[in-house]
């Protein structure tokens, strides 16, 4: 009975392993991972608001009507304090009337508003950039549970080929037992083994399939559990500079607009106008009845002296320049140290890589020369089982070296570019 578990959890491994249906590669769940994230909707609607705004900053160039009414009682009216002979001059009248439209129209204001519409898309750039660099560590949680599941397959296809060859070597010896060349319990060990292999691999399919949950959260995309990830031979970076060194850049630009800004509004504003109005009295003030009449002209606006208020707030300004620069150093020093840490990663795994492939022929010589020696009893069966756990552990360290070596490589990438 217990061979035939063994044989059908075998089977169905083997089977779950062999028709995958999907290929993943790592670059394909950088690019929906970002698709996925909440932040790509933050990028569409700041897009959308920045459109909207440099909108109402075109408005202003255009003319402004403004219409105005009012009705009013006043306790006292201007009266001439004089009396002339056969002249009679009529005191205004002590309730007014007034309705007007005026009309402006915006001549020259320093280039504020160009200037005003220049940061605002600069400010845009700043806050995209911005959400590539919080997206950027989704890579590095991508990096570890891609390369993990990479781990857990190459363990169990390791596991797989070794229950493939103790059941092999099952065979020959229970044909010997059949014989009487050698004595029943010698079949026990490796039966043992078979089932402690068995069991290691359903514990890795487990944690394997968890990891598969995870991923599939981070992505957004269902991971179909016989899933092909293939370790990446060439990682090859990309040639983009990391989002944070465009964003320092980008917000060093826009502390230059907006010291220009300042600047530009201490000029003087001229506008044009014209006001038509309808009122009791009207321009006349000695006029009691209604009348119409209007007034045009030009209008400067000049805040001459300000006690250097402008001139301070763009010094504030200005030192925002430093402290973003002192942040791109402090951002360099740490990405320099991460560098320096993965390269020596990288050194350290190839060496156990190229030393792993001659300890593995090594190790395979000596399950060989166990094989021939329990064939005609000169170890144990547990003797012969003890070498294949050596060449199983030689086996697994070089996929672990090769895959430690693979994140390693693609984390060094992941450090230095976007």
């Amino acid at each position: 009975m217990k061979y035939k578990i063994i044989a059908i959890l075998l089977l169905f491994f083997s089977l779950f392993e062999s028709n995958a249906q999907q290929s993943i590669t790592l670059q394909q769940c950088y690019d929906w991972a970002k698709q996925n994230h909440p932040l790509q909707e933050k990028s569409q609607i700041l897009s959308t608001q920045s459109d909207w705004e440099i909108q109402a900053l075109d408005a202003q160039k255009l003319p402004k009507i403004d219409l105005e009414a009012q009705a009013t009682y006043q306790s006292d009216v201007m009266v001439l304090p004089i009396s002339l002979p056969n002249i009679s001059i009529e005191s205004p009248d002590k309730d007014q009337y007034k309705a007007t439209l005026t009309v402006s129209q915006l001549i020259y204001n320093g280039d504020v508003i160009d200037t005003q519409k220049e940061l605002k898309k600069k400010l845009l750039e700043a806050q995209q950039k911005e959400i590539e660099v919080q997206l950027h560590p989704l890579k590095w949680q991508i990096n570890q549970l891609f390369f993990g599941i990479l781990l857990l397959q190459q363990k169990m296809e390791i596991l797989q080929k070794n229950i493939e060859q103790l059941h092999n070597k099952k065979i020959e010896i229970e044909k010997l037992i059949a014989t009487g060349s050698t004595y029943e319990s010698a079949v026990e060990p490796i039966q043992v083994k078979i089932l402690e292999l068995t069991q290691n691999i359903v514990e890795l399919n487990a944690q394997k399939l968890q990891q598969f949950d995870q991923l599939s959260l981070i992505l957004g995309q269902k991971i179909q559990a016989n899933a092909s990830l293939n370790i990446p031979e060439v990682i090859s970076p990309s040639t983009l500079p990391r989002s944070e060194l465009e964003l320092f850049e980008l917000q060093k630009a826009t502390t230059d607009l907006q010291k220009d800004l300042l600047q530009k509004q201490t000029l003087p504003k001229i506008m044009a106008f014209g006001t038509g109005g309808y009122g009791k009295p009207g321009l006349n003030m000695l006029d009691n009845s209604f009348a119409e009449y209007y007034m045009a002209g030009v209008k400067i606006q000049w805040n001459v002296y300000d006690f250097q208020a402008n001139k301070k707030q763009r010094t504030a300004i200005a030192l925002n320049k430093d402290l973003i620069d002192n942040q791109k150093k402090v951002f360099e020093w740490n990405q320099n140290n991460a560098v320096q840490n993965y390269q020596s990663e990288i050194v350290k795994y190839h060496t156990l890589f190229q030393t792993d492939q001659e300890i593995i022929q090594y190790r395979q010589k000596i399950v060989e020369t166990a094989a021939k020696q329990l064939k005609h009893d000169l170890i144990t069966t547990s003797d012969y089982t003890a070498e294949i756990n050596k060449l199983l552990e030689a086996e697994i360290n070089q996929k672990t070296h090769q895959i430690l070596l693979a994140l390693a490589q693609s984390n060094y990438n992941t450090t230095l570019y976007e």
